[in-house]
C-alpha cells in the first residue's frame, strides 16, 4: 500500500474526533466510521494512494444523505469513504498519492455535529473492505504506521 509518513495525522489536523468507530450518531445506533468535527473548508489529504472510484457533489446541508462524497480504493481492494464535503478536487479514475488532497471538510447532508460550532460540519470517514465490511478506520491506519 502506498502511504505517506504518518496517515493518522489526517485526524490531528481536521479537528476533533466527535464520534467514535462503533459510537452512535442521530442517523446511526452502530457508526460504522469516525466522525470529525472541523472548520469548513479544512483540506482532507488521502491517507492512502489508489484510485477514486465515486464522486458525488452537488449537496447541500440537511439532505437526508451522506452529502458530497468520494470514494478511494486502495490497492488492498479498501474503499475509503470520504462524507458531508464542502469541495470535491478529485475526478472518478483519476490516480492520488497519500497526503494530495482530495477534498474540504464541510457540511452537506445530513450532518450535525457536538463540537459546539453549531454548523454541523465534519468528516464522516469510512473503510470497506473488498468482502463488503467495515474497518476502524483509526485501528486500520495506526496499523500501517
Amino acid at each position: 500500500m502506498t502511504r505517506g509518513p504518518d496517515p493518522t495525522t489526517i485526524f490531528k489536523n481536521l479537528g476533533q474526533v466527535t464520534v467514535p468507530y462503533g459510537g452512535q450518531t442521530t442517523q446511526e445506533s452502530f457508526h460504522p466510521g469516525v466522525d470529525i468535527a472541523g472548520e469548513i473548508g479544512t483540506p482532507i489529504p488521502a491517507p492512502v494512494g489508489g484510485t477514486v472510484t465515486k464522486t458525488d457533489g452537488g449537496h447541500v446541508q440537511n439532505e437526508n444523505n451522506f452529502g458530497n462524497t468520494v470514494e478511494i480504493k486502495d490497492m488492498e481492494g479498501n474503499t475509503h469513504q470520504f462524507h458531508h464535503l464542502n469541495n470535491i478536487n478529485v475526478k472518478p479514475g483519476q490516480q492520488v498519492q497519500p497526503g494530495q488532497k482530495v477534498a474540504s471538510l464541510g457540511n452537506s447532508g445530513a450532518t450535525y455535529s457536538p463540537s459546539g460550532k453549531g454548523d454541523g460540519a465534519n468528516l464522516d470517514y469510512r473503510i470497506v473492505t473488498a468482502y463488503g465490511k467495515y474497518k476502524n478506520p483509526l485501528t486500520y491506519l495506526n496499523y500501517f504506521k
